[in-house]
């Protein structure tokens, strides 16, 4: 599926980039950058809409080529859900998508791998398409991949469909999986108790042992185990430890909280930057 290729390019790149920079000896790196702006230069100069062509300051332009003012434009930690196609200056396709899907990723997480693409949808508003031109160290890098030379400037045709906060993000979750929500904090953090258990919360400054599967919001497992604690003492993230000192002990429940109560905008080793995240918990009585 021409999906697959895409995901794969998209986590890639960034490996390929950063090693065959590495390498690359320094007065060769600036003379393709200098040879990729002639060329992108060139192309613009040929476009019909060339000269409506904008140039950012980290070295990438763009031609807005559908606009739509009352759109909405992506802000860091949005999932952004878009159409991309990708290509050759000479015309040669190297990414492509079904018509049917798209390709969600977070803004400014900088996890694609494709750094123009991060970069790019922060330029448009939901409903736009744009044509981005992007200097090799802004694309797929200096090093060689399969259909694509080392050093290629890229044609990025880019359609932005949708843009969801994290707090969006999470309520569609619980809409999708109708979930009944038991408590809703004002920052963000979502309890839903799955079993009924009578008696005071747990509260602060209290030793309790919580059995846990950590879960991306698609699904994916990142955790599992079971982990004692004392509530209160920045032992865990802020999400997790809220909500459990809101519970009863032999109390399970759900909680769902936003990267702000979580590992924030830098994420952690498992977890990349801006990432809502999904508890099943269980309290041991």
């Amino acid at each position: 599926m021409k999906i697959k290729f895409l995901l794969l390019s998209l986590t890639t790149s960034l490996v390929f980039g950063i090693t065959g920079c590495m390498k690359s000896n320094e007065s060769q790196d600036e003379e393709k950058i200098i040879e990729n702006v002639a060329a992108i230069e060139a192309f613009i100069n040929s476009d019909s809409q060339g000269s409506s062509a904008i140039k950012d300051t980290t070295g990438f332009y763009y031609i807005n080529r559908v606009s739509n003012p009352s759109g909405i434009t992506p802000k860091l930690g949005d999932a952004a859900s878009v159409n991309i196609n990708a290509y050759l200056l000479n015309g040669t396709q190297v990414i492509s998508y079904d018509d049917d899907s798209l390709f969600t990723f977070t803004v400014g997480a900088y996890n694609t791998g494709f750094y123009g693409l991060d970069l790019g949808v922060t330029k448009m508003k939901t409903g736009e398409k744009t044509t981005f031109l992007l200097p090799y160290y802004l694309a797929f890098g200096s090093a060689n991949q399969t259909n694509i030379p080392g050093y290629s400037p890229i044609r990025m045709e880019l359609e932005l469909i949708k843009t969801r906060t994290e707090e969006q993000q999470i309520d569609d979750f619980v809409a999708k999986k109708q979930f009944v929500v038991s408590e809703k904090t004002t920052n963000g953090l979502v309890i839903i108790r799955t079993n009924e258990v009578l008696g005071d919360a747990i509260g602060a400054g209290k030793s309790v042992s919580v059995k846990y599967v950590g879960k991306f919001l698609n699904g994916t497992t990142f955790d599992s185990g079971t982990f004692p604690f004392t509530t209160g003492t920045n032992a865990t993230v802020a999400g997790f430890d809220t909500a459990i000192s809101k519970m009863r002990k032999g109390e399970k429940a759900i909680i769902i909280f936003p990267s702000s109560l979580g590992y924030g905008a830098s994420g952690s080793s498992s977890i990349p930057g801006y990432t809502p995240l999904y508890f099943e918990v269980e309290v041991a009585q």
